[in-house]
């Protein structure tokens, strides 16, 4: 019963009492038939569902609209799929659900069907959230002589259908369920889910300086220099955190305000390369034609991939020169991200055309060849090489 955002009216899933079918299930037969069809191509079974709901004047109500020319002798079933392939909605099932409603259904003085009157949308907050999370810790620590060192290794695994944080705002973010009538199809692996984590940190006191394995006998000019260094540091690795696949082009299949995810056709990997810096680097066009539109009710891919893992070695050398008995003097040198290892870390989702990390209606059917900037990296996980140097006088 964690918080997370839903949208309260989201439009209903109408049941025909008569062929006892639901809206998803007739609409993703005729999205199945679209997807696969030429865009000249309006034939399609008639489907009882969408007769026994609209009136069989569908056809002319559609056509008083907007200049719309709807074929006068089409069904119900045959005036929904034309505007599918005719009218600019093509896979936009939620638009298609409130211009029905309430532009057509509202002059002819009809009740609407699926839309809430007042609200295209409201987004609220609910304490609805589900999330699970089990993991295994484990640890050894050492110390003798000069050195003392951690080795720390996790396992852990997070789920839960909304991920964001209470200050999210809108929609479209983490914390928001795109389907609030199936929550459960928006359960996947957590935004912030990290399946293995290594860090291993330690302090190595140099052997070197007087009463020392070497330079035992070194006088205390040049033990100032030389003698008592230490030298620590922490490595860290972690596996990637998860990533989406890519929304379709400006259609809400099922959320008015929120875009679903695609959905794959096909097994499809990420595939890393640095030249050109991609997601689906070595096969992009494959990729790029392995993802469908959402179908109606569809949540679609959440969290399914996952982005590079991400490593480094912060690395210090210091020491404590004695200045009498009240007095030292500390000198420091620390090197962060020491082999200046800089992996990929944002994918382009930016871009409201989609081209960034998103598909066009049908990429698959239609053979589509992605933007240049599909599925490109456009940012890196922590920061390059930073040195630092310091003193520090005690007295």
């Amino acid at each position: 019963k964690l918080l997370a955002q839903r949208d309260v009216v989201a439009f209903n899933n109408l049941v025909d009492p008569k062929s006892r079918m639901d809206w998803y299930t007739a609409a993703t037969t005729l999205e199945k038939i679209r997807q696969t069809r030429p865009p000249a191509d309006t034939a399609v079974p008639t489907m009882p569902y969408f007769d026994n709901i609209y009136p069989a004047n569908l056809a002319s109500i559609m056509s008083a609209w907007d200049g719309l020319d709807v074929p006068a002798n089409f069904t119900p079933t045959q005036t929904v799929f034309w505007l599918l392939q005719n009218y600019p909605w093509g896979n936009d099932w939620t638009d298609l659900q409130a211009d029905i409603d309430l532009e057509r259904f509202t002059e002819a003085g009809l009740p609407t069907l699926f839309v809430q009157p007042q609200f295209g949308a409201l987004n609220v907050w609910s304490t609805i959230g589900n999330s699970n999370y089990h993991g295994l810790i484990a640890s050894v620590r050492q110390r003798f002589g000069g050195l003392q060192w951690d080795f720390n290794y996790t396992f852990s695994h997070s789920l839960d259908d909304a991920s964001g944080l209470q200050s999210a705002a809108g929609y479209d973010t983490d914390a928001f369920i795109q389907n609030s009538i199936r929550q459960r199809d928006n359960y996947a692996n957590s935004q912030f889910d990290m399946r293995h984590q290594i860090n291993v940190n330690g302090v190595f006191q140099l052997p070197v300086g007087r009463g020392r394995f070497v330079g035992a006998n070194m006088n205390r000019a040049a033990d100032a220099i030389f003698g008592g260094w230490r030298l620590s540091g922490i490595y860290r690795w972690n596996t990637g955190l998860p990533i989406y696949a890519p929304y379709d082009d400006a259609r809400w299949s099922t959320n008015w305000n929120a875009q679903s995810y695609g959905s794959t056709t096909r097994d499809v990997q990420p595939c890393i390369t640095r030249d050109p810096p991609k997601l689906f680097g070595c096969n992009t066009t494959y990729a790029y034609q392995s993802f469908r539109n959402a179908y109606p009710g569809e949540t679609g891919m959440r969290n399914v991939f996952r982005l590079p893992s991400y490593v480094s070695l912060d690395m210090g050398l210091n020491k404590s020169i004695k200045l009498g008995e009240t007095r030292a003097l500390e000198l420091r040198w620390e090197v962060f991200n020491v082999t200046n290892t800089q992996h990929f870390g944002n994918v382009d989702n930016v871009d409201t055309s989609r081209s960034g990390y998103g598909i066009r209606l049908d990429p698959g059917v239609r053979k589509l060849t992605p933007p240049t900037n599909w599925s490109n990296f456009t940012g890196i996980q922590g920061n390059p090489r930073v040195m630092q140097i310091g003193a520090r006088f005690a007295f």
